[in-house]
């Protein structure tokens, strides 16, 4: 009794800090009181203590946990985040996001659904079809049905969904266009409303187009931040119109997607930048406690622990964690001491 009562205060105070002059908090309090069940558990409608749609969190988190990308930066919050502070949007929000291993894309999905829901990427909201789990093994045709029927029984159970596609150049061609009716300016269809819902497609198809492009910049003399949005959008979209898992897709034709992408290449800084993150979050890792100097220093010994070719990781971040474990060795609760 004493768990629901903090559940359903915390629900209400919630609100309350999300409350705008449109009402919809009211509205969160309103259907907090009627419906005890999102008291304590997830729940959709009205109600912003559970699905927040924080732009200033998305900045937060952009800003202090992703690195070396300043237009992928850039895009999410400028286009996400005035997604998410949109009422009444007028379609689903489409972006692509492409780059190669390590470079950040479940990352930058996961950064988007911890901004929008309370329980992040964990959230029932969140669904996530990875095209390497039997997809890519169907027939186009198995592919397109099982896929749509599984978007459609998604997104019916609440307005407010995110749908993640990994992988998605490992379906098979033409899969994705079953989706391209639903990413219109549609009131409904067949009863459902698709317009706030996130749809993020994460490929690896431009990534060596990304990593060639940033290459031939840095041994020309210019820095990675001086490439421009609009140069990076431009070339992407003509590989994947030409070569890609929307090749000659009526998503690319009709311009149903609203944002791309591109994930550079991690430099060794960036993995510093990674490294040190991870040890300043946990303090007690490597005995560093506050001392920044040996945080730094240990993040130095975690970068000697990553394979590079050139001057770009070829892991990205990924590795990290098991890095840092290498270096420091592992985190051993008090109660086996």
């Amino acid at each position: 009794m004493f768990r629901l009562t903090l559940s359903f205060y915390w629900v209400v105070l919630s609100a309350i800090a999300n409350f705008r002059a449109t009402g919809v908090g009211v509205a969160a309090l309103v259907l907090g009181f009627l419906n005890p069940v999102c008291w304590k558990y997830e729940c959709c409608h009205g109600n912003r203590a559970w699905i927040p749609n924080n732009a200033s969190r998305l900045k937060e988190l952009l800003e202090t946990e992703l690195y070396g990308q300043h237009i992928a930066t850039k895009i999410v919050f400028n286009q996400v985040g005035a997604y998410l502070r949109e009422k009444n949007p007028t379609k689903p929000f489409v972006i692509h996001i492409s780059g190669k291993t390590g470079t950040g894309k479940n990352h930058i999905s996961n950064l988007i659904a911890r901004s929008r829901y309370y329980e992040g990427v964990e959230s029932k909201y969140v669904l996530k079809i990875i095209a390497t789990h039997s997809y890519s093994y169907m027939t186009t045709q198995e592919a397109q049905q099982k896929i749509a029927a599984k978007v459609k029984n998604h997104v019916s159970s609440c307005q407010h969904s995110m749908v993640i596609f990994d992988e998605v150049d490992k379906l098979p061609s033409g899969t994705l266009d079953i989706l391209s009716h639903l990413l219109d300016n549609n009131h409904e269809i067949d009863g459902i409303d698709y317009r706030k819902t996130l749809f993020v497609f994460l490929s690896n198809t431009a990534g060596n187009l990304i990593q060639d492009y940033l290459h031939r910049k840095l041994e020309a003399g210019f820095e990675r931040e001086s490439i421009s949005v609009l140069e990076m959008e431009s070339a992407i979209q003509r590989l994947l119109y030409s070569n890609g898992e929307l090749g000659l897709s009526s998503i690319l034709s009709r311009f149903q997607i609203d944002a791309y992408v591109p994930l550079f290449p991690l430099e060794r800084r960036h993995v510093k930048m990674c490294a040190n993150n991870l040890l300043t979050k946990r303090k007690d890792k490597c005995k560093c406690g506050d001392a920044e100097e040996c945080t730094s220093v240990r993040a130095e010994d975690v970068v000697k622990e990553i394979g590079f070719s050139g001057r770009f990781s070829l892991s990205g971040c990924k590795k990290i964690e098991t890095k840092v474990n290498l270096v420091c060795g592992p985190d051993v609760p008090k109660t086996e001491l």
